[in-house]
Order: C-alpha cells, then structure tokens, then sequence
C-alpha cells in the first residue's frame, strides 16, 4: 500500500499538490520581487550616486545578463543532480545578498552583489517546471503552473511597489531590510512547505549529449522565430517600466517616489490576462490570440505619450494586458511547437526573454538619454513590424495550417 502510494503523482486532491504550489509560489515571490524592488528606484540611485539615468538601470540589466548563464548552468545542474537541492542553495543566496545590500555605501559593490544574485536568481526559474513535471499529474499540472506564473507577477508588484512607497517614506536602505524580512519568512516557508522529490531520476547520459540535447532547437527556424519574438516583446515591456519613474518625476506629472510606485498595481492584469487568454485561444487559436496581445501592447505604449497622469495609467494596464496575453501565448507556442526536448526549448525561450529585459532596461537608455520619453515610445513602436514578422514567420515556417484550440 505504501508502495503504491509512493508511485502517485499529485493531484489538486491532495495536501501534497498544495504544499508544492505554495512553496513554489513562496519562492518566485521572493525571486521577482528581489530581481524588479530596484526598477522603480533607479532615479533615487542616480541622484545618490552621481550617475546618469543609463548607467543606473545597470541595477537590473547586469543581474538579468548573469541569469542567463544561471538558468543554462542551474538548469544542467538541476537535471543531473536534483531539483530541490538547486532551489534550495539558490535561494539561500539570493536572501543572503539581499540582507548584505543595504549595507553598501559604492555603487559599484552595489552592482558586484545584484550580479551574483542574479545567477542565483535563475535557480527556481530553472527548475521549477522541471519538478511540476516529475510530481504532478499531467492533468493537474496546469493549475500548479498557473499558480506559479501567477506568484511571479505578484512578487515583481510586490517588489516594485513596497521598495518604491518605503524608500518614500523612509530610505532605499529602510525597504531593503523590510523586503529582507519578508525574505527570510519566504525562505522558512518554502524549506517547510516543499516535499522532497519522488520521481526524480538523475541523469546518466554524457555531459556532452546532454548539451547536444539541448542546444538542437537553435537549428529550428520556427523555434527561433519565437525566442526573438519574446525577446522584442520584453524589450518594448521593460523599457517603458524602467524610464517610467524618470518620466513621471518630471513635469507635468512631478510625482513623488511613492505614488510613482503605486502605477505598478496596472501589474494586476498580469495576474488575471494569461487564464482569459488561455480560454480566447481555445475558439481563435494562438496566432490570432496572440497578434490581439501585441496590439493591445502597442496602443497601451502610444497611451503613455500623453500628459495625462490618467490617459498613462491607463496606457499602462492595456500594456500588461497586452504583454502577459502576447508571452502567454509565445509561450505556449513553443511548447507546441517543439517536437522533443520541450524543457530544452523552453528554456531557450526563458533565456531570450530575460535577455529581453536586459536589452530593454539598459539599451532603450539611449532612446531616454537622446529623446525622452518620446523616444521610449517611438523606438517601443518602431519594434512592432519585427515583432509582427517573427510572429507570423513561426506559422508560416510550420507548414501546418494553424486549428482553433491550438
């Protein structure tokens, strides 16, 4: 009976399905929220500082840049040697950085930190699905994933929003303590809360078949279509939230810190976007679901332009709509789209899009540096026709004829 027992995968019937979803959601809150507290503080970095605006959101490009080679290293690792053991290490990392950053008085220690937390950041990331896989029951697995994905959104507005009110109130050295706090109850709770692996079966094959394995979806053109399509998508989305605060602190809007951070609520409807675009998809298809995301994006970019704090908010909930539908839906292209090693080539997708956010907090700086916020919007609509070719390029490339529900 034991035995038997043991062989069950989990389902939403069971206590076990809930601990895993909460301990994996109380780790991608602590993850986003770590990786996004900085974005709205980039402005008060500048002033202490003495630095320009592009040199300040370094803060998140260079820590994203170093995620890449985390999800690549911490995801070969994870699958050799086990999930939760990477997941564990790798958050007791990020809390332990967090807990030292407030202490620093260079901004080029500063920097050196947010860099290594971002290789450890990658370790829940890449390893997350990988466990749902191996624990849950197929038909139960997209309740666990819907939980997981909707734990990221919540710690990147949690993140952006407590940082960005207590640094108002107090200092960015005040809320990093208080984000620490919260950090370390997170942490307690994901070593309670996650069950040890049961499935899991390391791997025996040869480090270099194994890299074979995952890097064979860099020769499919359908496939790479798609991870330059998430790629675009995540520069348009991280740059316009990253020259948000510079644009907002400036007339006519000369909002303080706090109510600048109190727009990043409009992340809500990256909560709620991804299940109602999940269910248009299954009448009208990906495709079409998806080109509905990307042109919600660009008119809730083109919103921004105008000097109305209410005509921005708006702009800027129509834009999380239209990203979070669009991303959903590139993601689940690739998972369809990959005939074999579907981890491998969402992984690739994982990669362009974090190099999306690099891309988009450090190199649309030149567009802010050069032309304002006039210039993150223009270079943000002058990216749609790629963005439109790539998502079109994927269909076309298949051969097959896209069915509704696929």
């Amino acid at each position: 009976m034991d035995q038997t027992t043991k062989k069950q995968r989990y389902t939403s019937k069971d206590g076990g399905f809930w601990r895993v979803a909460a301990s994996l959601g109380c780790g991608a809150l602590l993850i986003f929220s770590s990786l996004y507290a900085f974005q709205p503080l980039l402005p008060i970095f500048a002033k202490e500082f003495h630095i320009t605006p592009t040199t300040s959101s370094l803060l998140m490009s260079l820590p994203v840049i170093t995620m890449i080679p985390g999800l690549l290293i911490l995801g070969f690792v994870s699958d050799r040697h086990g999930r939760t053991v990477v997941m564990k290490v790798s958050l007791l990392f990020v809390l332990g950085l967090l807990l030292i950053m407030p202490l620093m008085k260079s901004f080029l220690f500063l920097l050196i930190l947010r860099c290594i937390q971002g290789f450890f950041l990658a370790g829940i990331p890449a390893s997350a699905m990988a466990y749902l896989a191996d624990e849950v029951e197929p038909y139960t697995i997209g309740l666990a994933t819907s939980i997981y994905i909707a734990s990221n959104a919540m710690g990147g507005l949690g993140g952006r929003v407590a940082t960005g009110y207590l640094t108002d109130l107090y200092s960015w050295q005040i809320s990093f303590m208080f984000l620490g706090g919260f950090g370390l109850v997170a942490t307690g709770c994901f070593y309670w809360l996650l069950p040890d692996s049961r499935f899991f079966e390391g791997g025996s094959r040869s480090v270099v078949n194994d890299m074979k394995g995952m890097f064979v979806h860099l020769r499919d053109h359908r496939l790479l279509s798609l991870f330059t399509l998430g790629f675009l998508i995540q520069v348009i989305f991280t740059g316009v939230w990253t020259y948000l605060p510079f644009h907002l602190e400036e007339d006519p809007f000369a909002l303080s810190l706090k109510w600048i951070s109190l727009t990043y609520f409009a992340y809500i409807l990256g909560v709620i976007s991804p299940p109602l675009a999940g269910r248009i998809s299954s009448n009208i298809g990906l495709r079409r679901t998806m080109i509905i995301g990307l042109s919600t994006l660009i008119v809730g970019v083109v919103l921004t332009v105008f000097q109305n704090i209410s005509a921005v908010m708006i702009g800027l909930c129509i834009i999380c709509a239209g990203f979070f539908i669009a991303h959903s839906m590139a993601s689940a292209s690739v998972a369809q789209t990959a005939d074999h090693h579907k981890s491998g080539a969402s992984s690739f997708y994982l990669i362009s899009y974090y190099a999306g956010v690099a891309a988009g907090s450090s190199g649309v700086g030149v567009a802010w540096d050069r032309f304002g916020w006039s210039g993150v919007v223009s270079l943000s609509v002058l990216i749609l026709p790629l963005i439109l070719l790539f998502s079109s390029k994927r269909y076309r490339n298949s051969g097959l004829r896209e069915e509704k529900g696929t």
